[in-house]
């Protein structure tokens, strides 16, 4: 309906001012028992060159007569719209009767988008941090699905450089077969902090850790064979902690992939082109980057973009990050043709993304058919941390992911056991599951991804207002109105619906906007929206539930209305869960 509405603002506007309005706002009034939309006014002053009262004066006047509103209202600034009630029951049959596809109007999209996320390395536990990434990215994933792109979801995980140097060294030196086949990552993380802190007795072992890294550059047997029991054990250990938060990406694409040409590969992912070596040599040969004496090799920026110069590869021939980076652009370029390849990477690497963006860009490699460009797009992300406790990777003070989900799944027991006291222990694992670690994602995502989050279990895991358990619990609610209704619906048979009440008209309202939420949300990359609107349609549901008669509502027409109401409005906030990787209990 809002679509609709703006529509005819802009035709009215344009028939009467010859002004065209490309894109308008339509707020909520204060007063929304009496108008269903606001439109502000000041947009037109300017170029009418009139007071704004007077331009919603005469606006008000110009709509009054459209068959789709009942009233409108002038209110200084503001024109105030209300539209007629037989349009709700219009809309709501179009929704209703196109429920399935719960996208409306949508058509299949050929182009193609790499979702780059996660982030993980070989020797690190997963930790509070990785709350943002693959938990952005699965939503965008999910969406971009939904709109019928064909999605790359590439985990892009570390496991080269210097790191593996001293890995490699420390498994040397003290060695248990047994403990990396056990716990992978938590064995590679005992051995990186016992290398440190060796290193910082005896300085020599530094040099001995980047011999080791040169050995495995240079495809050394031995090497090799390490980095790939090393590297294919820690996938494992990093998807069992994914596996709970309903993340699973495509490909494992890891960093060392893009150093040799037939390097060993995880899974069935297009081989490899052109290597880092490649990529340097290329960028070289177009005066792009520069080799220095010392065999070095940097990209100095044009003065106009205000960036400094970066380093692709270092003076013992060992490539610095930026070729992995650049590589995986020229890889996807070549093997997918993507429309937009989506970072979702902290705010740390907003420097680093944005010179190689210009990287790929000068060396013409995100031209698309030669006639438009790739979109790279960086949807960076704000620090997530513990209330009063901060994490320290240098310091060892990691809060692991694993941990934070398992203290959820036992405070969510307690809870549970407070308001239940009727509960068979298979029912209460089952339920400390679904809800609480459910309830600590969702508390993550509703916040935008560009903001820093201080993780609160108290806000967290409440069943109160803005959580997961207050719109999972609306939900629960929903289907048991249904199942005690006990009605079978029959098909296209919509044409004797009424709603008249307010608390009816602002769900549908709401309801008929889930395709332009999933749209501003596929455009910004933001998947706090759908969060925000769960949250709005759930506050909308429980107002109609406790207004208005439902199950002994003696009107039937009345009745079956509301009923069909509710069961859209299920049937959409799960839809709008399942994107963001949420699942809904049954009951709770």
């Amino acid at each position: 309906m809002e679509e609709k509405i703006k529509t005819l603002i802009k035709d009215v506007v344009k028939l009467n001012y010859d002004i065209s309005l490309s894109d308008i706002n339509l707020e909520k009034p204060p007063k929304k028992d009496l108008w269903d939309y606001a439109f502000w006014c000041f947009l037109l002053s300017r170029e009418l060159k009139k007071n704004p009262n007077q331009i919603s004066i005469e606006l008000a006047d110009l709509l009054k007569s459209q068959a789709d509103i009942q009233f409108t209202n002038a209110s200084w600034p503001y024109l105030n719209i209300k539209v007629a009630n037989n349009q709700f029951s219009s809309i709501f049959i179009d929704l209703y009767t196109n429920k399935d596809k719960l996208i409306w109007n949508n058509e299949y999209n050929s182009e193609t988008i790499v979702i780059d996320y996660i982030w993980a390395n070989v020797w690190k536990p997963l930790h509070i941090g990785h709350m943002c990434t693959p938990n952005q990215g699965q939503t965008m994933v999910n969406l971009y699905r939904k709109l019928w792109y064909k999605v790359i979801a590439d985990t892009h995980i570390g496991d080269w450089w210097i790191i593996f140097g001293k890995l490699i060294t420390a498994y040397k030196l003290w060695w248990d077969r047994d403990k990396l086949q056990e716990n992978a990552i938590d064995y590679l993380m005992e051995l990186y902090i016992k290398i440190t802190e060796e290193i910082e007795k005896d300085v020599s072992l530094e040099q001995t850790t980047r011999d080791e890294f040169k050995l495995l550059s240079e495809w050394n047997l031995e090497s090799v064979a390490l980095w790939k029991e090393f590297t294919s054990y820690s996938i494992k250990s990093v998807q069992l902690q994914l596996d709970r938060l309903n993340i699973k990406p495509d490909y494992n694409i890891w960093e060392s992939f893009y150093e040799w040409l037939n390097f060993p590969k995880m899974e069935d992912y297009p081989d490899l082109k052109y290597t880092m070596t490649d990529i340097v040599n290329e960028l070289i040969e177009k005066k792009i980057a520069t080799r220095n004496e010392d065999n070095s090799v940097w990209v100095e920026f044009d003065e106009n973009t205000k960036m400094p110069s970066c380093m692709l590869q270092k003076r013992d021939w060992t490539h610095w990050y930026f070729a992995a980076d650049l590589a995986a652009i020229k890889y996807r370029m070549e093997n997918w043709n993507p429309a937009k390849i989506v970072y979702f990477v902290d705010v740390r690497q907003q420097l680093h993304l944005k010179q190689a963006f210009e990287i790929a860009k000068n060396a013409g490699w995100i031209n698309r058919d030669n006639w438009e460009n790739t979109e790279l797009f960086h949807a960076y992300n704000g620090f997530i941390s513990l209330k009063d406790w901060a994490m320290s990777t240098r310091k060892w003070r990691i809060i692991r992911l694993d941990k934070l989900l398992d203290e959820a799944e036992e405070r969510a027991k307690k809870i549970i056991l407070e308001k239940r006291d009727d509960i068979v222990w298979e029912e209460l694992i089952e339920l400390s599951k679904i809800i609480w670690i459910w309830a600590i994602k969702y508390g993550y995502l509703k916040k935008s991804r560009e903001t820093d989050v201080i993780f609160d279990w108290d806000e967290f895991m409440s069943f109160e207002w803005n959580s997961g358990p207050y719109i999972q619990y609306a939900y629960v609610r929903s289907i048991r109105i249904l199942e005690k209704a006990d009605i079978q619906f029959e098909k296209n048979k919509n044409d004797n619906l009424i709603f008249e009440n307010n608390e009816e008209t602002e769900l549908i309202k709401l309801l008929g906007n889930y395709g332009e939420v999933i749209a501003q949300t596929a455009k910004f990359n933001m998947p706090h929206y759908l969060c925000t609107y769960a949250y709005e349609l759930t506050k909308a549901f429980n107002s109609l539930y406790n207004t208005v008669h439902i199950l002994n509502e003696q009107d039937e027409t009345k009745k079956i209305s509301r009923l069909k109401l509710i069961q859209l409005f299920s049937l959409i906030l799960k839809d709008t869960f399942k994107l963001l990787g949420i699942d809904m209990p049954e009951k709770m």
